[in-house]
């Protein structure tokens, strides 16, 4: 009997984005920790031969090393890049449309440049994806988008992060209307269509807890192994149980400091999970990924939707991904 299917994302963000999410001043000047965290990422994910989607952010294109860093996530078994914004400002609901269509279609650019893929998936920073942000996918001719959160736990974790951020003025106001509200619940909890003016894509949302609503992304479930490993992974395996029988399509998502230590940047200590050390912390990660493994069959997001419905994906959106997947659509 075949398995169900999973997609395993990255929100590819570097160092200097969560500083300047804290409200640090001195966030440009952040050194980069993207090659040490790809190194890792391969490591871990290569290991157990699992594909993997990497939403890349614009600005750290205009480096080399960061270039490299980003490059290097093809040594994965697959690998496809998605885009995540070019400034990763997390409040692109308060932008104008002019500036929602530069941060969206100058990293869309940028990406094809240096890793000769076009993108197809968009998230925004901040779970943000307000329907201007749908209308610039559409005439980019994405696939999907992946910006939707739908926890029960948005105004805590938004109270949380501005209690241990240093935001002042108009970025703390903007900040406070951050993950949505009770309301974010209420979206759906597996994959849909999402229709605007006369278009339509897919919306692929990052999967909470089916029932609760809670998270179950990496970063929260290594916050949890923060106070208990075993209630940690007691959480991780029920949530995995509940998506099987409410026949979920779960879409996992990883950030950089899943696979980072506390020795490895005392900067990211506010970050859940980085008070952890990193032999620990890899440990579990690799335990998580293996539990997903077993129950699903895992691709990139791409590959999700074209196992979801072959027949909304068009020959002109299929990007360079080299997957059993695409082959089997363009045969």
């Amino acid at each position: 009997m075949s398995k169900p299917i999973a997609s395993l994302s990255l929100d590819f963000d570097n160092k200097w984005a969560y500083l300047r999410a804290a409200g640090r001043e001195d966030w440009q000047d952040a050194s980069s920790y993207l090659q040490l965290a790809a190194d890792r990422i391969v490591d871990v994910l290569g290991e157990k031969n699992l594909p993997l989607t990497a939403f890349i952010v614009g600005r750290d294109l205009q480096s080399d090393a960061d270039c490299d860093a980003i490059l290097s996530l093809r040594r994965l078994p697959i690998c496809e890049y998605a885009n995540h914004s070019l400034n990763h400002l997390p409040w692109m609901h308060t932008m104008d449309d002019d500036e929602i269509h530069d941060e969206v279609a100058q990293t869309h650019d940028a990406i094809e440049q240096v890793t000769g893929q076009r993108c197809v998936g968009f998230r925004g920073p901040g779970f943000s994806c307000p329907d201007e942000v749908l209308r610039v996918l559409s005439r980019l001719d994405y696939v999907y988008d992946a910006s939707i959160f739908p926890t029960s736990m948005a105004p805590i974790a938004r109270a949380v992060f501005l209690m241990r951020t240093k935001l002042q003025g108009e970025q703390r106001e903007r900040a406070k209307k951050l993950y949505g509200g009770f309301a974010a619940m209420r979206n759906p909890n597996r994959p849909y269509r999402r229709e605007i003016d006369n278009a339509a894509l897919w919306e692929l949302p990052v999967t909470v807890m089916p029932l609760t609503r809670t998270p179950i992304h990496f970063s929260y479930f290594t916050f949890l192994a923060g106070f208990s490993t075993a209630t940690a992974k007691s959480y991780f395996r029920t949530a995995l149980r509940l998506c099987t029988l409410t026949g979920t399509s779960p879409s996992i998502l990883l950030h950089p400091p899943d696979f980072l230590g506390r020795e490895d940047d005392a900067d990211m200590a506010y970050f859940p999970g980085m008070k952890m050390p990193r032999d620990k912390k890899i440990s579990l990660v690799k335990w998580a990924l293996g539990q997903l493994a077993q129950r699903f069959d895992v691709h990139c997001m791409i590959d999700q939707v074209a196992a979801l419905d072959p027949n909304s994906i068009k020959r002109s959106q299929l990007t360079t991904v080299t997957s059993p997947m695409h082959a089997a659509l363009t045969t």
